[in-house]
């Protein structure tokens, strides 16, 4: 008599769903994140969220400045204003125009007040230019390397002090009782490394600590202690995003509204810890005027190679690219532009054309880590137009091996049109019983990610 195999119960056949509108996570084990985060993902965005979309690659902004970009600001609504090596220029409708004379090769600040822009680099003369002349701010003025204003005077930190022109006149440095010094003293000491106005208020960093000048009258003002802990290690990472100030500490990523600055990094960590920190420096911040982009100098690069936007609307973090090395960010009439490590600048946000995406999903194990699953079926929603190419791959294990090998391509996607729903069949031929399963999706050009769907079936435990 042969043996006779006892059917299994029709609920050990599920379903189960995720989207990705829980942003990246790379702070926690992959097991023990959202099932709507990504353990691994490149070239994406928050647009059209909850779906998850492709990010726009940037275009061209007129010549190359042919060395490295020392700054990237603009004057009033009027001009770009870049610093490539030893030179400045202006744009003039996208063409690049030399602003005349020749300066140290590095880092520059700048702000704008009473109709000038006011430059800095903590070496030559601080600079002055109304559109057309270059000329020195004043002989008085300090050489400081980080410059910041308000609605009253400019603030140049040297050192570790502060100085603070006169009433409305960017010139005076010397006058008694209406221009003068705060001197910034922390237990741990050090010089200031950034300075910002925010919410009508100075505030300044230095690599372990922050404080806030604030006062609103004449010339009564008052330095107030932040935190002894918490600092800014490049100023270039200072953005102001609506209503709140980001940066990039020593530990972590901070928002700050007021009162203590919230750390918002966790779900970055894996890229926090890779930092250069020889390169410091070079990391840098950016905003189209709604998310936050930080860029980062990680392993072995010298130049920021990894950009991350936060969206504060959403609390998530994607990553927008892994290959490029932005140095400088500016807006100028609400568009968003960076320069990079040879002198090009560009227009961010602008094509699909040449845009890359890929995302990983955790490693799911449907609650039962113990019992084997049969996956034979995937469902994914979103809209691919022409143009376009998504291709979608399994795995059984829970990390990548060295040389690719988990990764089972089981699709690809035609793109159409209208928003579709795929179906896609799991070959059982090449992807076994598993205790727990991944899937990648990666491609080329626009794409929006709706929902995807996995069908299982549960095995009896092994005894």
């Amino acid at each position: 008599m042969g043996t006779t195999w006892r059917t299994l119960p029709g609920q050990l056949n599920q379903r189960q769903e995720n989207k990705f509108d829980g942003g990246l996570n790379k702070g926690f084990s992959p097991f023990d994140i959202g099932s709507n985060q990504s353990v691994s993902e490149k070239g994406l965005d928050t647009d059209n969220f909850p779906a998850l979309t492709s990010f726009k690659r940037p275009s061209v902004y007129g010549a190359t400045g042919s060395v490295q970009t020392n700054l990237l600001t603009n004057f009033k609504n009027t001009h770009l204003v870049r610093a490539v090596g030893t030179a400045l220029q202006y744009d003039n409708s996208g063409t690049w125009t030399a602003i005349a004379g020749t300066f140290t090769n590095t880092d520059w600040d700048s702000t704008n007040f009473n109709d000038k822009l006011i430059i800095t680099n903590g070496t030559d003369n601080v600079k002055q230019w109304n559109g057309s002349v270059l000329s020195d701010l004043s002989v008085n003025a300090p050489k400081g390397k980080y410059i910041a204003s308000d609605d009253l005077r400019v603030w140049i930190a040297k050192d570790d002090a502060i100085y603070y022109s006169a009433f409305l006149d960017e010139t005076d440095w010397l006058t008694a009782e209406n221009s003068g010094i705060v001197q910034y003293y922390t237990p741990r000491g050090g010089n200031i490394t950034a300075l910002v106005s925010f919410l009508d208020d100075i505030v300044i960093f230095k690599k372990d600590s922050m404080g806030q000048i604030m006062g609103d009258n004449y010339y009564d003002y008052t330095l107030v202690n932040v935190s002894n802990d918490i600092g800014c290690v490049s100023f270039k990472t200072v953005q102001e995003v609506g209503d709140t100030l980001f940066w990039l500490g020593q530990n972590d990523v901070y928002a700050y509204r007021g009162g203590k600055p919230s750390p918002i990094g966790q779900p970055i960590r894996d890229y926090l810890d890779d930092i250069n920190t020889a390169q410091l420096s070079k990391c840098f911040g950016g905003t189209d005027g709604i998310k936050y982009y930080l860029g980062l100098v990680t392993g072995a690069n010298t130049e920021p190679n990894v950009l991350l936007i936060y969206d504060p609307r959403y609390q998530i973090w994607r990553v927008a690219s892994l290959d490029d090395n932005y140095r400088y960010s500016a807006v100028l009439n609400n568009v968003w532009y960076v320069g990079n490590s040879t002198g090009q600048t560009y227009k961010m946000r602008q094509t699909y054309t040449g845009s890359t995406f890929e995302i990983v999903s955790k490693p799911f194990d449907e609650g039962i880590p113990e019992a084997e699953k049969e996956y034979y079926e995937m469902h994914i929603q979103g809209y691919l137009p022409a143009g376009s190419t998504m291709t979608i791959y399994v795995s059984t294990r829970d990390r990548d091996l060295d040389d690719g090998s988990d990764w089972v391509e089981i699709d690809t996607i035609t793109a159409s049109t209208l928003a579709q729903s795929e179906d896609i069949i799991i070959p059982l031929d090449t992807v076994p019983l598993a205790k727990w399963f991944r899937y990648k999706i990666s491609g080329t050009g626009e794409v929006e990610i709706y929902q995807v769907q996995r069908y299982f079936r549960i095995q009896p435990t092994q005894h």
